[in-house]
């Protein structure tokens, strides 16, 4: 993390993260209307803001371990947050190929596997939105004294 420390903008990670957060969620609301309403715009709306969270989520995961590495921070909730923010962001990442090969092979599941990783994907955000705030209020870890 040295050489990436170079790029470090302090406390920017807790201003980033509300957004892939918001857009998760958002993407989530998006497609249950989308299905209750059968509109596609409303399903294309949630594919955009998944696609987009997807890709912002790798750089607001890198803002939050250089935070942690250039504070020096330790704690075991951080970890579990550090742990499942990781995940998050690879599952994510790892769901657009899929997706993009369930369109084109099998474009009648596409909806019903997007939705498997929208819901996957919030329940993991909430997860780690649940430590990183954990970590903060409860345990006062990264708050300057």
């Amino acid at each position: 993390m040295g050489f990436l420390n170079q790029f470090y903008v302090p406390l920017v990670h807790p201003k980033m993260i509300h957004f892939p957060i918001a857009l998760f969620i958002g993407a989530m609301g998006m497609e249950l209307l989308s299905l209750i309403f059968k509109k596609d715009r409303l399903h294309r709306t949630a594919l955009d803001m998944y696609i987009f969270a997807t890709v912002i989520t790798p750089f607001v995961v890198l803002t939050g371990l250089q935070e942690a590495d250039h504070l020096h921070l330790g704690h075991p909730v951080l970890t579990i947050h550090r742990n499942f923010g990781l995940l998050t962001m690879w599952t994510s990442l790892i769901s657009l190929p899929i997706l993009w090969i369930v369109n084109k092979q099998s474009p009648k599941k596409f909806r019903a596997v997007f939705l498997a990783f929208v819901l996957a994907i919030v329940t993991l955000v909430t997860i780690t939105g649940h430590n990183g705030g954990r970590m903060v209020y409860e345990y006062g870890v990264g708050v300057s004294q």
